[in-house]
């Protein structure tokens, strides 16, 4: 047995919303435009926003969302991921143990005999975690499921209450005479002081009811595009059989009708959403709900104004790149061929053999005990994302496979969020950190497919993720920028219409509107699932390839380098960008002239 840190989800959408998810999920973009293969998914920056306080305040919140309990390093006799049993978690049960904990410090009681009670409360808390984790899970295998949609709502409607107590407990052990013995041997440096005055909870009536409306307005959002129904040339049909069976205008019509036919219901919940956002970022002393999300929701250790610059490079060196490409031939020089999932199997298992060591042994974890989902299957959610299961140690991969050769790149991607997951034990870390590692998975995987693939197959593999590098840049960074206009308008100034103008505006400026397809680029932001459910979340893409593309750079100037240099810092005991920067001798992604270098790379790579 041995002591480790494990991150205590405080904000209800961090502990809900699903880890690493791939970029996608709407229509493609017209053909007109070749390189426009994703339709929007969301993140942004209002003005002015402070920075998130000082280096001490952000290491004090940091410090307050971890504790340390007793638990197993591995363990090695879980059950297959099918065979995990799911059952409803009980508030009340976690009150019960809750009250024993406090119940015996207040009646005196010594650190030996409090120890083991508070470790039942976590660890209840935890199980409550990977309950809603299965729920969700089984949730986006079979969207027709309707118990495992039911049981999902229900833990995500109730988890809110979840945090409380456990914030509720924090307070009350830093009021015990056992404080400082707990601080020293069971939380954190400086924890007595975080916790001294229970009226500085996060946790109001007003601020848990404030999280619950935005849970249940995340899950309707999730309900009404789960299985669209649209009516075209006068006849309802589910979106994705007439996507499957039409091709051409026809195809480009029926995704401007799905779009205007749910425009005004999506539009309705995204504002409500805002106006929700916007109160729980006031109730929470931020000038902004941007703040909130860099500063408390996803603890940046850069500001908006570090993340507006970097943005504003995209504009001036990748843009360009991309409306380049736009009217090349490069696009259509690339093909996809088919791939079976026993196929793609082997393919990432070869390539992360030449890992070795902790990489094959989260593989070979992950196909021991069943913890990848690969299929392809109509009933499945349209995304990829890998998530992580406390009760189990285990992490778990979900792919919603395309069937083409181009899945091999998301499930390195995956794979990469899977192995710093399991390596270490799904310890906190940032999003900008936790992208970094699974998309410097994918470039590294590129570099060891010769003996799978062959030369010509290689290097059509290399160049869709070169065209998907530039269109992750511009696309990311644009839905950045429609999240940062949206909120600096305010929710009180929102209408279909105004948000329909904003999406158009940017798809002028970031270089990928098509003219003749107003409609489409006007409405399609209705279909980016970070804005719904991890505002603020996609401009992590950009800034944290910046760093997978130096691994890239690195392999691809000396063999195993670059491997050796991501293994190296794999297993880590920083937990944001910036710590890997300073630990692997990186340059920053906001150092001069990062966005022109990474530009350079992917004209080289594209043969242009």
């Amino acid at each position: 047995m041995k002591k480790i840190r494990i991150r205590l989800l405080l904000l209800l959408l961090c502990a809900l919303l699903l880890c690493g998810c791939t970029r996608g999920g709407a229509p493609a973009a017209p053909s007109a435009a070749p390189l426009a293969s994703e339709a929007p998914v969301g993140s942004s920056a209002p003005e002015e926003s402070p920075a998130p306080e000082t280096e001490e305040e952000v290491s004090a919140e940091e410090g307050a969302s971890e504790m340390r309990i007793e638990t197993l390093s591995r363990q090695e006799d879980i059950p297959v991921f099918s065979d995990m049993e799911y059952e409803r978690p009980s508030l009340e049960e976690l009150d019960e143990l809750i009250a024993a904990a406090e119940e015996a410090m207040n009646g005196g009681a010594d650190f030996a005999t409090v120890e083991p009670l508070l470790d039942d409360c976590f660890l209840y808390y935890y199980h409550y975690d990977t309950m809603c984790t299965l729920a969700d899970i089984r949730s986006c295998l079979d969207q027709s499921d309707e118990y495992y949609a039911e049981e999902y709502l229900w833990c995500a409607e109730n988890y809110t209450l979840a945090d409380q107590a456990i914030d509720g407990l924090y307070y009350a052990c830093a009021a015990s005479s056992l404080a400082a013995e707990l601080e020293e041997n069971y939380f954190w440096e400086g924890f007595c002081e975080e916790y001294s005055d229970e009226s500085e909870s996060i946790y109001t009536d007003e601020t848990v009811a404030l999280m619950q409306e935005e849970s249940n307005l995340v899950a309707e959002y999730r309900a009404l595009m789960a299985d669209p129904l649209v009516n075209f040339r006068g006849k309802d049909e589910p979106l994705e059989d007439l996507l499957d069976r039409l091709t051409g205008s026809a195809y480009n019509e029926a995704v401007v009708a799905y779009y205007t036919q749910y425009n005004e219901r999506v539009a309705e919940i995204f504002i409500r959403l805002v106006s929700v956002r916007e109160q729980l970022a006031e109730a929470m002393g931020y000038e902004s709900y941007e703040q909130m999300q860099y500063s408390y929701g996803f603890g940046r250790d850069y500001t908006p104004e570090q993340a507006e610059g970097y943005l504003q490079d995209i504009k001036t060196y990748m843009v360009p790149l991309f409306q380049e490409l736009s009217l090349s031939s490069v696009p259509y020089e690339v093909w996809y061929s088919e791939l079976d999932e026993p196929t793609l199997r082997d393919i990432l298992r070869q390539s992360v053999s030449d890992f070795g060591g902790s990489v094959l042994e989260a593989y070979e974890f992950m196909l021991r005990y069943e913890l990848c989902d690969l299929k392809q299957d109509s009933r499945k959610v349209n995304m990829s994302f890998e998530t992580y299961l406390n009760d189990y140690e285990a992490p778990f991969l979900f792919v919603n496979s395309e069937g083409t050769n181009e899945d091999i790149l998301t499930f390195a991607h995956e794979f990469g969020h899977f192995s710093d997951a399991y390596v270490n034990l799904n310890a906190y870390e940032t999003v900008d950190l936790a992208e970094t590692y699974s998309q410097a998975m994918e470039y590294l995987v590129l570099t060891r497919l010769d003996e799978q693939l062959d030369e010509t197959e290689v290097d059509n593999l290399a160049r869709i993720k070169m065209l998907d590098t530039v269109d992750m840049f511009v696309y990311q960074a644009s839905y950045a920028e429609f999240e940062h206009r949206v909120y600096a308008l305010g929710a009180e100034n929102l209408s279909a219409e105004v948000l329909n103008d904003i999406s158009r505006q940017v798809a002028k400026e970031y270089g990928y509107y098509v003219p003749g397809y107003d409609e489409f680029f006007s409405l399609s932001w209705i279909d980016i699932p970070h804005y719904f459910e991890q505002a603020f979340y996609v401009v992590s893409y950009p800034i944290s390839d910046d760093i997978a593309m130096q691994i890239f750079e690195l392999e691809r100037e000396e063999p195993g380098a670059g491997m050796q240099r991501y293994l190296d810092n794999l297993e880590r005991d920083f937990s944001s960008i910036s710590g890997l920067v300073d630990a692997g001798g990186f340059d920053s992604p906001f150092s001069p002239g990062r966005i022109e270098a990474i530009t350079a790379t992917a004209r080289e790579i594209l043969g242009l």
